[in-house]
């Protein structure tokens, strides 16, 4: 009895000096159902916690409270944001069938040859970082400091890479203005991450309080159980406003993840340039694709499906020019490919002719008959790289084979000039 009583003391005493910690997954003591004594249902982030100890990506500790105002070290934050998009339905932890199939193929296989495991390892987190690194939703930024706790700005790097891998991305420019609207102290965010602010208020996870993000402050264990809970059930999160008045934008597609997405132009001319081209993909003679900032022409669906399957599994064994042309609208360039293949730029002229109608008020014909030009040259085996000014416009023309790559400025700033 004595000894019992003895041995009893013992695990308690040893139970308080290592309490389970939110990393690792032991169970809590209370059980979930008891509750914590330091956390009332009244608390704002009662359900967050209730529901990550339910799921176990959370633990309380042993003397039955949950110590909500805790921070939290990198290696436990990611490690609890891993562990609240998996489950054991396979007969061990990975990622939930739930989440994979909001993956795109061409990237899912990816995300599981990438992932070491779901076990801890040694150290501990040894696994989980691994896991980051692979994805590359961390770099090199918590080397020798995984164990320190994570601020509120690397915290939100970290969630809009590994959220974005599941619902897609957004635009820089759109979650910079984003940052910039929502947050009063967007400015003390470390330049490099400030993209990433923006980003997972947009997706309404990380909204900051009263107009304030608090970058440099450290992320608590309430916080991160609310930042769990929202990064695995989207219909909780919060809806944002941000204006995008006297902004040149349009709503694009986003075919990798089946929606659509808010893109920003350099300025409105690209933008009324766009949609003008966009609106006409049903006439051209063949098939098309749009894809986010750019829009492509094929001659026939084969090609086009065979492409874009190229491109997203990257196969390098089958990548070759399918396609007839296409127009990149990113930044203050656009950018675009030609083929040089007998009949494409043929049947392909009509829309070209139309782009640069857009653009050229005089010179659009005489823009293309340079661009035919090097296309012609280009099938007799001549390659040549053609840099003028037309109309205030930097063409740069390069051509290698089977296509030319063109730039042409979006801006009518230069002096004309020959070359």
């Amino acid at each position: 009895m004595k000894r019992n009583f003895i041995l009893r003391l013992m695990i308690a005493v040893l139970a308080g000096l290592f309490p389970v910690s939110l990393a690792y997954g032991q169970p809590s003591d209370p059980p979930a159902s008891a509750g914590f004594r330091d956390v009332p249902p009244t608390h704002w982030a009662y359900e967050a916690i209730q529901t990550g100890v339910e799921r176990g990506y959370i633990n309380g500790f042993p003397d039955g409270t949950f110590r909500p105002n805790d921070p939290v070290s990198a290696a436990q934050f990611i490690k609890m944001a891993f562990l609240s998009l998996t489950d054991d339905s396979m007969g061990f932890v990975w990622w939930s069938e739930k989440y994979l199939n909001m993956v795109p193929e061409w990237f899912r296989r990816n995300l599981n040859n990438d992932t070491t495991s779901f076990e801890e390892g040694t150290p501990w987190y040894k696994n989980y970082i691994d896991t980051a690194k692979n994805n590359g939703f961390i770099h090199d930024e918590f080397d020798g400091r995984f164990e320190e706790p994570i601020t509120r700005e690397q915290a939100a790097k970290f969630i809009s890479s590994l959220d974005s891998t599941f619902r897609g991305q957004h635009v820089r420019e759109y979650s910079m203005l984003a940052d910039a609207q929502l947050f009063k102290d967007f400015d003390r965010v470390d330049f490099y991450l400030q993209e990433s602010v923006g980003d997972v208020a947009l997706r309404g996870i990380m909204v900051g309080n009263n107009g304030y993000f608090n970058p440099k402050g450290t992320i608590t264990r309430a916080e991160a159980a609310k930042i769990c809970l929202l990064l695995m059930d989207d219909s909780r999160r919060a809806k944002v406003n941000v204006s995008l008045d006297g902004v040149p934008y349009s709503i694009v597609p986003n075919p990798s993840y089946g929606g659509t997405l808010v893109f920003i132009f350099a300025n409105e001319e690209m933008k009324r340039v766009y949609d003008e081209m966009y609106s006409r993909l049903k006439d051209y003679p063949g098939a098309t694709y749009a894809d986010v900032d750019g829009l492509t022409y094929f001659e026939n669906e084969q090609l086009r499906d065979e492409s874009v399957r190229a491109f997203y599994f990257m196969d390098i064994e089958n990548w070759k020019v399918r396609d007839d042309f296409g127009i990149s609208f990113s930044g203050n360039v656009y950018g675009l490919g030609v083929a040089t293949a007998e009949g494409r730029l043929e049947r392909a002229s009509g829309e070209l002719k139309h782009f640069l109608s857009l653009i050229f008020e005089k010179e659009a014909e005489s823009v293309y008959r340079l661009i035919e030009s090097a296309v012609l040259k280009a099938r007799r085996g001549e390659n040549e790289t053609v840099k003028q000014t037309v109309e205030g416009r930097q063409i740069v023309l390069v051509s290698h084979g089977d296509a030319l790559n063109i730039g042409i400025s979006a801006y009518r700033d230069q002096k004309e000039t020959e070359g």
